[in-house]
C-alpha cells in the first residue's frame, strides 16, 4: 500500500546514484530536484510543485536516479510502488499522457543537448531542405538505399522543390548504385526484457495484422525533418536512430524487438528529430494519431509498457551524451565499451582461467566510431593501439574486451584527473 512520509528540512529523500525503487508525490511543504549539468559542471536545481510526481525516471526504468532530491522545508510526500502506481495511475489517461508528453520533452532536449555539442545546427530549416542534407549524409557514407529513400520521399513530399535539379540527379546517382547494396541483414533475436517481451505479446493477436510493416535492412522508416504521422512498435529485428550532424549521420540510439519509436513527433506535433533505418530486416507495427490515442493511451498496460520503455530511453541518451564529453577519445571509446557492457546486462560476460572479466561484444569498428561520434579512420587508429597492447581482439563482427576492469580504470581515472583539476585553486 502507499504510505504518507514526512520529511524535515534539510533531509534528502535520495542521492543522485541511488536505486530508489518508489515513485513519490509532493503532497506539502518544498523539495528540490538537483544535478549537475554534463556539459559545465555546475549545479542545477529544479523545485517541485504540490502534487508533482517524482523519481518516476527511475523507478520505471530500473536505473540509478539521476537526481538528488533534497528537502527545502518540512515535506509530505506519498511515496508508491511500481506497481501501486500502475494500479492507480495507469488508467488515467490524462495523467500518463503528461508524463509522456514530459518524457518525450527531456528526450528530445537530449538529442538536441547533444547535437549542439557536436556542431549542429538549432536553426529551422525547411523540411525539403533538412531531408535533402540527411540524403546527403547517407550518399557520403555511402549508404545509397538510404539516400535513394530519403530523395524519394522529399518528390512525394513536395514534388517542386527549389532545389529539384539537384534532388532528382542524387537521387538517380543513388538509385544506381544502390544495387549492390541491399541484402538480407538478418533479424535480431537477442533475448526480450519482460517489458519489451510484453509489448510484443500486446499486439501479437490478428487484428493487428494490417498494421504489419516490414523492411530490409538499409531502408529509411522514418527520415529526419518530415512531418510526423506515424509511430511504430518492433516486432523483430533492429532499428537505428541516427541523428545529422555535420554532413554525418550518428547513431543516437539502436533498439530492439518491443522497442517504440516515431512516438516523439505524435506527443508533440513537430517534424522528426531523427532518421529511423533499419539495421537489420525489420518487421514493425505501424500506427497513425488516432490509434496511438485509441490502442496506446486507452490502454493502461500498454500505455505503462510505453512509460518505462520511454524512462530507459532518456537513461541511454543521457548515458551517450556522457561519453560524448570525453575529450580524450582513447577513453571515450573505452566508455563505449563499458556502456556496451551495461547494455547486455552480463549476458556478455565470460571469466577466463585467471578470474579477469572477458566481454564479446557483437560490434564493429563502425559501430564503435558512430557511438562514439568520431570519425572511423581515428575510431580504428585508437582501437589498433589498444589491440596492440592487448586491451582488445577485432574480429569481422565482433570484438573482444580482454579485461573490462582495465576500461572501467581508464575512465575513472580521466574523470579524477578532472576533478583534481577543477579544484586547483586560479591563479
Amino acid at each position: 500500500m502507499s504510505k504518507v512520509v514526512q520529511f524535515s528540512r534539510g533531509s534528502i529523500i535520495f542521492f543522485e546514484g541511488d536505486k530508489d525503487e518508489n515513485i513519490y508525490i509532493l503532497q506539502s511543504g518544498a523539495v528540490a530536484l538537483r544535478s549537475m549539468d554534463l556539459e559545465t559542471g555546475e549545479q542545477v536545481s529544479e523545485q517541485l510543485h504540490i502534487g508533482e510526481f517524482f523519481g518516476v525516471k527511475s523507478a520505471l526504468a530500473r536505473m540509478p536516479s539521476l537526481v538528488t532530491a533534497s528537502v527545502l522545508l518540512d515535506s509530505i510526500v506519498v511515496q508508491f510502488s511500481v506497481s501501486e502506481f500502475e494500479k492507480m495511475f495507469g488508467a488515467k489517461a490524462v495523467i500518463t499522457e503528461k508524463m509522456l508528453r514530459v518524457f518525450s520533452k527531456s528526450l528530445r532536449d537530449i538529442h538536441r543537448k547533444t547535437e549542439q555539442y557536436l556542431g549542429g545546427s538549432s536553426i529551422s530549416i525547411s523540411p525539403e531542405h533538412g531531408m535533402y542534407m540527411v540524403a546527403k549524409a547517407f550518399y557520403k557514407g555511402e549508404q545509397y538505399k538510404s539516400c535513394y529513400d530519403v530523395l524519394s520521399r522529399i518528390l512525394k513530399l513536395n514534388p517542386d522543390p527549389l532545389n529539384k535539379a539537384d534532388v532528382v540527379k542524387l537521387l538517380n546517382d543513388s538509385n544506381l548504385r544502390r544495387g549492390r547494396e541491399i541484402s538480407s541483414g538478418g533479424s535480431s533475436e537477442d533475448a526480450l526484457s519482460d517489458s519489451e517481451s510484453f509489448a510484443i505479446n500486446q499486439f501479437s493477436l490478428p487484428v493487428f495484422d494490417r498494421f504489419t510493416k516490414k523492411y530490409r535492412r538499409g531502408d529509411v522508416i522514418i527520415s529526419e525533418y518530415e512531418p510526423g504521422e506515424t509511430f511504430y512498435l518492433i516486432k523483430y529485428g533492429e532499428v537505428q536512430i541516427e541523428k545529422c550532424i555535420k554532413d554525418q549521420n550518428k547513431i543516437l540510439d539502436i533498439l530492439g524487438s518491443g522497442a517504440f519509436f516515431g512516438e516523439m513527433a505524435i506527443l508533440d506535433n513537430s517534424q522528426r528529430s531523427a532518421s529511423c533505418v533499419a539495421r537489420t530486416d525489420v518487421a514493425c507495427l505501424e500506427f497513425n494519431k488516432e490509434n496511438f490515442k485509441a490502442l496506446v493511451l486507452g490502454n493502461p498496460q500498454i500505455v505503462m509498457n510505453l512509460l518505462k520503455l520511454f524512462c530507459k530511453r532518456i537513461y541511454d541518451q543521457y548515458r551517450q551524451f556522457k561519453i560524448v564529453l570525453i575529450k580524450d577519445i582513447s577513453v571515450r571509446i573505452c566508455d563505449v565499451f563499458l556502456m556496451y557492457d551495461e547494455l547486455a546486462g552480463g549476458n556478455s560476460r565470460k571469466r577466463d582461467d585467471d578470474g579477469n572479466s572477458k566481454r564479446k561484444f557483437s560490434v564493429t569498428s563502425e559501430d564503435i566510431a558512430s557511438w562514439a561520434s568520431i570519425p572511423l579512420d581515428q575510431a580504428k587508429s585508437c582501437l589498433m593501439r589498444l589491440m596492440d597492447r592487448g586491451k582488445i581482439q577485432i574480429f569481422e563482427d565482433h570484438i573482444i574486451v580482454s579485461n573490462i576492469h582495465d576500461m572501467r580504470r581508464m575512465v575513472d581515472s580521466y574523470y579524477m584527473k578532472l576533478e583534481s583539476i577543477s579544484k586547483q585553486p586560479l591563479i
